[in-house]
């Protein structure tokens, strides 16, 4: 069985500020974990966009949550503060990379 990721790119809407959507980000976090299929989920921000990134069990769980996760109050709360004109949501299988064991070649990976 192959996970799914699904990919959110978007902004605010206008007037609101990155602290109130960011926390209504992390609010949604609690109803999103309980959706079936669930892994995990990062976000992150970068010049007025964000990024949501959701792992599932697979594809059907991923496109079952889509669906779903518009009915959760707290997921719907945060979903009014996006600018939908400038979103764009995608599914895609995961695919895994095996990389080369000297790939670091005696060096450490940067750390943030």
């Amino acid at each position: 069985m192959t996970q799914a990721v699904e990919v959110v790119v978007f902004r605010a809407k206008e007037g609101i500020s990155d602290h109130v959507l960011t926390d209504a980000a992390a609010s949604a976090n609690a109803e999103i974990s309980l959706l079936d299929g669930f892994i995990s989920r990062d976000f992150g921000a970068a010049d007025g966009q964000f990024i949501d990134i959701v792992h599932w069990r697979d594809m059907a769980a991923a496109k079952a949550a889509a669906e779903q996760v518009m009915k959760l109050p707290t997921c719907a709360a945060f979903f009014e503060l996006i600018d939908t004109k400038h979103m764009t949501f995608m599914h895609f299988d995961k695919v895994a990379l095996s990389l080369p064991k000297n790939i670091w070649r005696g060096r450490t990976p940067v750390e943030n």
